[in-house]
């Protein structure tokens, strides 16, 4: 049985996306920020799927020690690891770069980059020594060069990330380990919802804009697990929200009455 890895497993899309592995019958381990809430997250799934199945760890994404603690409990639970998911990431409220403290951008850099590429680093060498795998790193704004004011700090961690992949990917091409990225578009979670619920008025146009494009974790999370599993190819990158799928939502959009955000109000 294939064994799939998610950092920042404990909520959101990457809550998500270890329901889906469940689901799909794989062994799936997932990391979370601490001890509370990877019990909580184990507790939440202990009578949905077996607990044989399951393994969750503790894990601060920017520590060596603790990547390296993630792979050995995955691998000392399900004997390997197919595929990695590097989804952990932070951002922070909708602020001017110039108003946020500089341990808010330089905690949101550390998460988001340099913890993505040590994390890539640590499984790609084991991978290479156990003869295979995946790794995806999951894209976000800014992945693909859009703005929004006031989220500057973590589009950029998203542009850098994007980058990082693609030019990684190329580098090892011709090995038997392929790297790629995973993209689930715009996601409704209480973290991504927390700013229109403080406001809703003053963010009308946000819920518009998320009425129009977003969709919830669970209904992107089984696209993107059974792409990664049926992937071979080095360099992908997997997107629920592709360009043809945008305008076509925009174009139905007089005519669409779908409300997604009324119950995160």
């Amino acid at each position: 049985m294939k064994t799939a890895v998610i950092t920042g497993g404990t909520r959101g899309i990457g809550a998500a996306l270890v329901r889906a592995f469940l689901e799909s019958g794989w062994n799936v381990a997932w990391s979370g920020t601490s001890q509370a809430t990877v019990e909580k997250s184990l507790n939440a799934l202990r009578d949905r799927f077996p607990a044989e199945k399951q393994a969750v760890f503790p894990c601060d994404v920017t520590s060596r020690e603790d990547l390296s603690g993630l792979w050995d409990g995955a691998v000392n639970a399900f004997g390997r690891v197919d595929i990695w998911v590097n989804n952990a990431g932070i951002s922070s409220d909708q602020v001017l770069f110039h108003e946020l403290q500089p341990e808010v951008f330089t905690r949101i850099i550390d998460t988001n980059v340099r913890g993505l590429m040590l994390a890539t680093h640590i499984v790609y060498n084991r991978m290479l020594k156990q003869g295979s795998g995946a790794i995806y790193n999951m894209e976000g704004l800014g992945s693909d060069g859009r703005r929004i004011t006031g989220l500057t700090a973590y589009g950029t961690s998203k542009r850098a990330v994007r980058y990082f992949t693609d030019a990684f990917a190329a580098e090892v091409k011709e090995g038997p380990v392929i790297v790629g990225t995973i993209s689930p578009g715009m996601v409704l979670t209480d973290l991504t919802m927390s700013q229109v619920r403080s406001d809703p008025e003053k963010n009308r146009q946000m819920i518009r804009i998320f009425n129009i494009l977003a969709n919830e974790a669970d209904t992107v999370a089984p696209f993107l697990v059974k792409k990664m599993i049926d992937n071979r190819k080095n360099g992908s990158k997997i997107a629920w929200l592709t360009t043809r799928k945008i305008m076509r939502r925009f174009l139905l959009a007089p005519f669409s009455k779908r409300d997604i955000v009324s119950k995160y109000l």
